[in-house]
C-alpha cells in the first residue's frame, strides 16, 4: 500500500486551482515541477490508477482484449403494447457492432391474433437469417403502446391539419 500524501499537499491541490494560488498561499514548499505533477495526481487518482495499471499490463505483455466479432449484427425486437395483454406495433432495430445499421418503423398489429403475431415474427426472424445471418432476437423490449412513434407522429399531423 502507498505511503499517505502530506495534508498540505493535498489541501493544496483540492482547494487552489491554479498554480499561481498554490504558489502565493504556500510558497515555503511549493517546488514547481514536482509540486505541478503532484497536484494532478492528488487530483485525479482514478485517471493516474488506470493509466498505470495500463502500462503495468503492457510491460507484463498482456495485450488489451479486442471485440472477438466487433462488426458482428445483431437484432432487436420492440413490441408496443403491455406483456402477456395485447401488442399494438412490432418494430425492429438491427445493430452492427454498437452502430445502429438498420431500423424498421412499427408496423401496427392491431385484428392479428396470437398465431399471426408469431407467424409475423418468425418470418421476420428468417429474413434477418438470410439476409445478416441472425438466427434469435438480442433484445426483446415491451415498450408503452402511448410511446409508439408512428402514433405519436399521426396525433401530430392531425393536430396541424385541423
Amino acid at each position: 500500500m502507498g505511503r499517505k500524501p502530506n495534508p498540505t499537499c493535498l489541501y493544496c491541490a483540492k482547494n487552489y486551482r491554479t498554480e499561481d494560488e498554490a504558489k502565493e498561499k504556500h510558497p515555503e514548499c511549493y517546488v514547481g515541477h514536482n509540486c505541478r505533477i503532484k497536484r494532478n495526481r492528488l487530483r485525479n487518482p482514478g485517471k493516474v490508477n488506470a493509466k498505470r495499471r495500463q502500462n503495468a499490463a503492457k510491460k507484463k505483455g498482456i495485450a488489451t482484449i479486442e471485440p472477438i466479432l466487433p462488426e458482428a449484427y445483431r437484432a432487436e425486437l420492440e413490441i408496443y403494447g403491455k406483456e402477456n395483454q395485447f401488442v399494438h406495433a412490432i418494430a425492429l432495430k438491427i445493430y452492427q457492432g454498437n452502430k445502429l445499421s438498420h431500423q424498421m418503423l412499427p408496423q401496427h398489429t392491431q385484428g392479428l391474433r396470437q398465431p399471426e403475431l408469431e407467424e409475423y415474427i418468425i418470418k421476420l426472424l428468417n429474413y434477418l437469417e438470410t439476409e445478416y445471418g441472425i438466427d434469435c432476437y438480442g433484445l426483446i423490449y415491451w415498450l408503452n403502446p402511448a410511446d409508439c412513434p408512428e402514433c405519436k407522429s399521426k396525433v401530430f399531423t392531425d393536430k396541424i391539419l385541423n
